[in-house]
């Protein structure tokens, strides 16, 4: 996917009538939540820009490997198999917070770009019979999420990450709650840090050896 990713709590994007609430905004992230009828567990929204190329951006998600290094709680990420990072089965392992134990997922993500806006739209969900259960972890019954990257100018970006999900097993409501707002916002901030790093500022030669990225970059249009 660009992953990512892919996201380390549970969440399902939706297109529902409930209004969204602002739960803070602080450091240019705005975080958004709401309770739909009958789920235990909040939707969330978080909003950011950053100064930053989408194609910058782009390379920073598809980089699977070392999300770790930026996404709050992640453990590991890695390809399982696909066309590519444009549709692709990534493999995600979260760590838990005590005491509730270490969860992961295999979700299908896709990619998909609007040709007039030139956003990039980045899907993902949770699928069963690719990867069988590991005996470490709590496999994640249901995940759905997605990333939006707009173009604000040639060096400006903005990017949104929305979803919701059931994180499998026993989670006192009030901590899953909690981690919904706490792992957006500490991951946006990290990856609005970590998008700045050499490779992905000139991220040319990043494309140009990754056989998935230069793929990618083929079917994607950035601005100029």
């Amino acid at each position: 996917m660009l992953l990512a990713c892919m996201l380390l709590t549970p969440f399902m994007a939706r297109a529902d009538q409930s209004v969204w609430t602002l739960d803070g905004d602080s450091n240019g992230i705005a975080i958004y939540t709401r309770q739909l009828p009958g789920n235990p567990l909040k939707d969330f929204k978080g909003v950011m820009e950053i100064n930053a190329p989408i194609k910058q951006v782009v390379a920073t998600l598809a980089d699977v490997s070392t999300m770790h290094e930026w996404f709050f709680l992640l453990r590991e990420a890695r390809f399982l198999q696909g066309q590519g990072p444009n549709d692709a089965y990534v493999y995600m392992a979260i760590n838990g917070i005590w005491p509730v134990r270490s969860r992961d997922v295999v979700a299908h993500v896709k990619v998909r770009q609007d040709p007039d806006t030139l956003a990039i739209y980045v899907d993902v969900e949770s699928k069963d019979g690719i990867l069988p259960p590991q005996a470490e972890h709590v496999r994640m019954p249901n995940l759905k999420s997605s990333w939006t990257l707009r173009p604000l100018s040639p060096t400006r970006t903005a990017v949104e990450l929305e979803g919701h999900g059931d994180p499998g097993g026993a989670i006192p409501t009030g901590l899953a709650n909690m981690v919904v707002t706490t792992v957006p916002r500490q991951s946006m901030d990290k990856m609005r840090q970590y998008v700045m790093k050499a490779h992905y500022v000139d991220p040319e030669k990043l494309y140009a050896q990754s056989p998935p990225l230069r793929q990618l970059g083929k079917r994607l249009v950035f601005p100029s």
